[in-house]
């Protein structure tokens, strides 16, 4: 078989997920008047150029590229858990982390979805506290559902010794 192809496909969804949450809660805080001074006292003694006004903009789209990068680590991970799910079902406790990861990514993709449905009519992609507190309830969780899919790997050796050994044993000669 050839080498596991998820774990190469989930760094961006992770990270866009997380980059959006830190953008929404900084726009949150910059427009909250017992945040706001902090934020951007923040901003000047880190001399950041980038304008609070923005921060919607760039979170807006982070949380699309979320989406189009999500698909490549679903479907990846789709094809490699169901040999595990025909071979073994839904009863063993491999099968059922990996369950449990899907589920909570299913979630956090649905929250980014609904992040995006719901700001791509506004003004300025400006979040609502509802975006802004479904923005922070997600990266949480990827990183729960991240926690589960190394569970996988290195308590369940989910995807281990897939490509097998590329030297015969003993004789460092590749194999044939």
């Amino acid at each position: 078989m050839s080498h596991p192809k998820h774990p190469a496909t989930v760094h961006f969804p992770i990270t866009f997920t997380v980059v959006t949450g830190v953008l929404d809660a900084l726009y949150l805080a910059s427009i909250t008047p017992s945040t706001s001074s902090a934020v951007a006292s923040a901003f000047k003694s880190l001399n950041l150029q980038i304008p609070i006004a923005l921060l919607p903009t760039l979170s807006y789209y982070t949380t699309i590229l979320t989406l189009i990068t999500a698909v490549p680590a679903i479907i990846t991970g789709a094809l490699e858990f169901m040999p595990v799910v025909q071979r073994d079902g839904l009863s063993s406790k491999k099968a059922q982390a990996g369950v449990l990861h899907a589920l909570i990514n299913d979630i956090t993709l649905f929250g980014a979805a609904y992040n995006w449905w719901s700001r791509s009519g506004t003004t300025g992609f400006l979040p609502t506290t509802t975006n802004a507190a479904v923005s922070a309830a997600v990266v949480p969780a990827v990183f729960g559902a991240a926690f589960l899919g190394g569970q996988l790997v290195f308590h369940y050796g989910m995807g281990i010794g897939r490509g097998g050994s590329t030297t015969t044993k003993g004789k460092g000669k590749k194999k044939q």
